[in-house]
């Protein structure tokens, strides 16, 4: 049996730490999923941290940008590990702008022209990093992709592609469940309620 690709050693590293469950859950926009995926977790995790940074390395390496953009409040761990880990500079909107000090949206040190990367969890509506987006394009940054681990494959990349920006996951959805399934993790049976629940099939 051939050792396991770092896709799949970081899939079954998420199901173990209990970043990817399977039950019925709401989601945020008040549906229901079989699925229930919470990246946040990783920061809990060093060693799933790691993983999910080399996994992001990856994708960067194909892009050309000068700062990394993290969005809040779920990109932001990512970005500050992939900064350390790529020795790139890292900037990230705030919230709300500080009513104080400077009151500034962005944190951190940019310059007029740059060109910015934004890096997100995961991608299911899109809002999250077009607001990012948003904020950066704002202050004078020119951004053309956004890095997510996993595309829920519910839109949002598609509604990013059609307003100019690309969206390019480590995985989807879907190659994940295929993964969980091909390692007695999961059953096709529940892969394919998980899918249905979400209207993939």
């Amino acid at each position: 049996m051939t050792d396991p690709s770092p896709i799949e050693t970081l899939v079954l590293t998420l199901h173990d730490i209990g970043a990817v469950q399977f039950g019925r859950f709401r989601l945020h926009s008040g549906k229901e999923s079989r699925i229930y995926i919470d990246l946040r977790l990783l920061v809990s995790f060093p060693a799933a941290l790691r993983q999910a940074t080399a996994a992001y390395a990856g994708v960067l390496a194909t892009l050309d940008y000068d700062l990394l953009a993290a969005t809040p409040l779920a990109g932001l761990p990512i970005g500050t590990a992939l900064c350390l880990h790529l020795d790139k500079p890292l900037i990230y909107p705030r919230k709300t702008a500080k009513s104080y000090g400077t009151g500034k949206n962005i944190e951190g040190r940019w310059s007029i022209g740059q060109t910015v990367v934004v890096i997100d969890d995961l991608i299911t509506s899109g809002d999250s990093v077009l607001e990012t987006v948003a904020s950066v394009k704002a202050a004078g940054l020119h951004v053309r992709d956004a890095v997510v681990l996993i595309d829920r494959e519910q839109g949002g990349r598609e509604m990013l592609l059609a307003q100019g920006y690309r969206v390019h996951p480590v995985m989807s959805l879907r190659q994940m469940l295929e993964i969980l399934v091909s390692h007695g993790r999961l059953s096709g049976s529940q892969r394919d309620e998980v899918l249905m629940s979400l209207g993939l099939i």
